[in-house]
C-alpha cells in the first residue's frame, strides 16, 4: 500500500506543477500585441533617406526597380494589455515625411530600462540610385541590392550588406559585421565597415577583385580563399600578426577599390563564393 501511495503522490505533484507554469509566468505569458501599418510614395531616384531609430528595432532597408518607396512599420509591445499598447502607440509614434527627392523616417520609443516595445522597419527603395543616412540606438541593419551613399551608425546591433554598391561606411559599437558582395569588383568610392566588439564574416566571388583590408586586435582571422597568382606564382593570402593584432592587408585578383572590415574584439572570417 505505502508504494501505491508514494507513486499516486509523485503523479499528483507532478500534475500540480504543470498546473502551476502559467500561473507562475504572470505577465510574461501575454501575446506580444502587434501594429502594422504602411506608407507608399512616389519618389525619384538620385533622391536621399534618413531614418532615425530612437526606438529598439530591426530596419532593413531593400532596392527594388519601382520609382517609389515603400515604408512597412511594424509596432510590436510586450508586456502590455491592447489598451496598454494602443496607449503606447499613440504616445510613441513613427513620423515619416516625404518629398519627391527626401525621406525622414524617424521612430521615438519610451528611455525606461526594461523595454516594452519594438518598432521594426521594412524599406524599399530604388535600387540604381538611392542615398541613405541612418542611425539607430538598438537593433539590426540589413541593406540589399542598393547602389548608392549608404552611411550608418549603430550603437547596438548586426550589420549586414548583401549586394550593395556606390559608397558604403558603417559602424555599430556591438554587433556582428556580415557582408556579401557580388559580380567582378567593387563599384563604387569604398566599402569601409566596423564593430568595436563582435565578428565579421565576408563572403566574395573566388574571382573577385579589389584591395582587402582586414583587422582584428583581439582575434582570429580565417580564410577559405582561393590563392592569389602573384608573378605567375599561386600565392595564398597570409595573415599577419602584431602582437595581438591580426591583418591581411593584400590585392585580390587585379586589385581595385578598398574594402575595408575591422573588429577591435571578434573573429574574422573570410570565404569564397559561387557567381
Amino acid at each position: 500500500m505505502s508504494m501505491h501511495w508514494m507513486i499516486g503522490f509523485m503523479i499528483l505533484a507532478a500534475a500540480w506543477q504543470q498546473g502551476q507554469t502559467p500561473a507562475q509566468k504572470g505577465s510574461d505569458a501575454k501575446a506580444p500585441y502587434v501594429e502594422r501599418s504602411e506608407k507608399e510614395f512616389a519618389f525619384y531616384p538620385g533622391g536621399s533617406i534618413e531614418i532615425s531609430a530612437a526606438a529598439p528595432g530591426n530596419v532593413k532597408v531593400a532596392g527594388w526597380t519601382n520609382a517609389g518607396v515603400k515604408v512597412e512599420i511594424e509596432k510590436v509591445f510586450f508586456y502590455l494589455s491592447p489598451d496598454e499598447a494602443r496607449a503606447a502607440s499613440r504616445q510613441f509614434p513613427v513620423s515619416v515625411t516625404n518629398t519627391p527627392t527626401s525621406v525622414h523616417i524617424s521612430t521615438s520609443g519610451s528611455k525606461q530600462p526594461r523595454a516594452t516595445m519594438e518598432v521594426n522597419l521594412q524599406v524599399y527603395v530604388p535600387a540604381q540610385k538611392t542615398d541613405l543616412a541612418i542611425r539607430m540606438i538598438k537593433g539590426d541593419l540589413a541593406i540589399t541590392g542598393l547602389n548608392g551613399s549608404m552611411e550608418a551608425t549603430l550603437e547596438e546591433g548586426n550589420l549586414e550588406a548583401i549586394n550593395v554598391a556606390g559608397y558604403y561606411s558603417a559602424t555599430t559599437k556591438r554587433g556582428d559585421l556580415i557582408v556579401e558582395l557580388s559580380g567582378k569588383t567593387w563599384i563604387g568610392h569604398s566599402f569601409t565597415a566596423a564593430t568595436g566588439q563582435g565578428n565579421v564574416n565576408l563572403r566574395l566571388p573566388s574571382d573577385y577583385s579589389a584591395t582587402l583590408q582586414l583587422e582584428t586586435k583581439a582575434g582570429n582571422i580565417s580564410i577559405d580563399y582561393p590563392p592569389q597568382i602573384v608573378d605567375g606564382e599561386s600565392v595564398p593570402l597570409q595573415v599577419l600578426a602584431k602582437k595581438l593584432i591580426r591583418s591581411v592587408s593584400a590585392p585580390i585578383g587585379a586589385g581595385g577599390t578598398s574594402v575595408k572590415l575591422a573588429t577591435q574584439s571578434g573573429d574574422i572570417t573570410l570565404t569564397s563564393k559561387k557567381q
